[in-house]
Parts: C-alpha cells; structure tokens; sequence
C-alpha cells in the first residue's frame, strides 16, 4: 500500500508538470462546485440554490428555458427562477448547471492539430447521464457521479493544448491500432489525461473522492487498494457512453471491459443493457444538456 501511493505521488506530480506548461487554464466552475456541496446536506436550501444561479445570467436563463420546455412544462410558462427550480426538481437544475459550466470550461481550452473537442464534450454528456443513472441504482450522490462523468476526459484537452499536433496525432494513432490510450500517452508523455484530469479537478477544488474517481476511471484496480463506487460507476459510464451511438449495443461488450467495477455494484448483464437504453433515451430528449458548437455554447 505505501508503494502504491507513492507511485500515485509521483504520478500526480508528472500531471501537475504538464498544468504548469499551461499558460492559463480555465477558471474553475464554482457554481457547480458549490452547489455539489448544498447536495450533501439532508435539507437542500432552495433559497441558497435560487442565489448561487442567480449570480449567472446564462445559467438563469438556460433553468427557466429547460422548465418552459415540453418536457417540463406546465399548464403556464414561467418567468421566475425560484419556480423554475421548484418545478424541475434539485438534480435536473443541477445538470444545466453543470452541462453549461462544463461546456464553457471545455470551450476555452486552444488546441492544435485537430482533436475534435466536439467530440470528446458529446462522449462527456453521455457518460455523465449514464454516471448518473448508475449512481441511482447504488446508492451514490447522483450530482457528483454526474459532474465526474461529465469532467472525466478533461485531461484530454491539457495534453492536447500543451503537445499540440503530436497528442492529435498520437489519438489518431491508438483509433486505428484499438490500443489502449492511457497506455499510449505513459509511454508519449509520461502520464495519462486522467491523472493530468485528477490533478485539474484538484486544484479546481472539486471534492477528492470526485477527483481520484477521474484520476482512476481507465485504470485497473491498484494491488491492495479496493476500487471505490464512484470509480467503478464512472469506468462503466464512460463504456456505456460508447456504445449509445450504435445501432446494436450488446451489453456483453461492457461486461468484459471492467469486471471488478461491475461486481462493486452490483450490476448485471440485464442492468446494463437498461441502462443503455435509458441514456440513448435521455441523450435524445437532450433535456437540460449544453453542447460546444464551434466554440459557442448553446442549449439543446
């Protein structure tokens, strides 16, 4: 166990390296971390809720839209965001929230040689909605499994904006050749984006077990150290989220990715195949979900 952390130490020390290379990095989402702290508490105070999304214009107006449309929408519209949040409930508001800060992060990040960040923000939507639907079938804070599904790539955008065209290149190398990408970026660079993403989330000053769960989510489990909840639920959303833009989406393609994180919770062959299509459905509503269009934040 000791040898364990210290390699982890001297892992996250690597991340921190390339962070450093990092001209500016993008502010933190502080809404979403805050807000991440009012879901702790037995009692959420809407009050509290109402204040923190009041501070931001965009956030206010993308609430009120979300409980205005189809899905949510009442015999009358509403223009009052403290009915907003009543009506849509705590974890829906808390998803725009997330969604649209997730968004802007991940917009503000310059990358070289065409890595599509498209791309890597829809995989991010879809594992942060399975993230969520598997933290609601084991007990998990479904606003953390959410936002830790949502910022698991995240690493991917520093190696990107710090190697450039050789990380675009490399990315483009592993697509073809189905190797491992973690694998890949150790022997490029070092280190891999999750823990460069770890490191992020760290000093973004998002909750560790948050953090570690994105620091761990492509790695195996470490010899002596029990892989935790929140880590199994993102390593089975990420395989999720892969397989929702297929037509067939066997559930025995996730049930040999990640047989430990599977048995932490608990979860069978029946299980995944719903949770599949419990996302594909959600995705589709693309209720309360912000996408990046060219380089714009828009909600859907």
């Amino acid at each position: 166990m000791v040898l364990v952390n210290y390699m982890r130490k001297v892992d996250l020390t690597a991340a921190d390296q390339y962070l450093k290379r990092i001209t500016e990095l993008p502010p933190a989402p502080g809404v979403a971390a805050e807000l991440l702290g009012l879901f702790k508490d037995a009692d959420i105070d809407i009050d509290r809720v109402v204040h923190l999304i009041r501070q931001d214009p965009a956030l206010t107006a993308n609430v009120i839209k979300l409980c205005n449309s189809a899905s949510f929408r009442g015999e009358e519209s509403s223009s009052d965001l403290f009915e907003a949040v009543t009506r849509l409930g705590f974890y829906e508001v808390y998803r725009v929230v997330a969604a649209l800060l997730g968004a802007r992060a991940m917009s503000m990040w310059k990358t070289d040689g065409g890595l599509d960040i498209d791309e890597i923000w829809r995989h991010s939507v879809a594992s942060a909605v399975a993230a969520g639907k598997l933290a609601g079938r084991s007990g998990e804070s479904e606003a953390v499994a959410y936002t830790t599904g949502l910022l698991h790539d995240i690493g991917k955008l520093v190696l990107a904006s710090v190697e450039g065209a050789r990380y675009a290149s490399l990315v483009r190398q592993v697509q073809i050749s189905g190797t491992s990408l973690s694998e890949a970026e150790r022997e490029a660079f070092g280190v891999d984006h999750a823990l460069v993403g770890e490191q992020l989330l760290c000093r973004w000053g998002l909750p560790p077990d948050l953090a570690k769960a994105v620091g761990l989510h492509n790695s195996p489990p470490r010899t002596g150290e029990p892989l935790e909840q929140l880590t199994a639920i993102v390593q089975i959303a990420s395989d999720v989220a892969h397989q929702t833009d297929l037509e067939d989406s066997p559930a025995q393609a996730i049930l040999t990715c990640h047989p430990e994180a599977l048995k932490v919770l608990g979860i069978t062959e029946e299980d995944v195949s719903a949770i599949i299509a419990e996302t594909r459905d959600d995705l589709q509503q693309a209720a309360g979900l912000s996408m990046v269009s060219s380089g714009t934040v828009e909600t859907v």
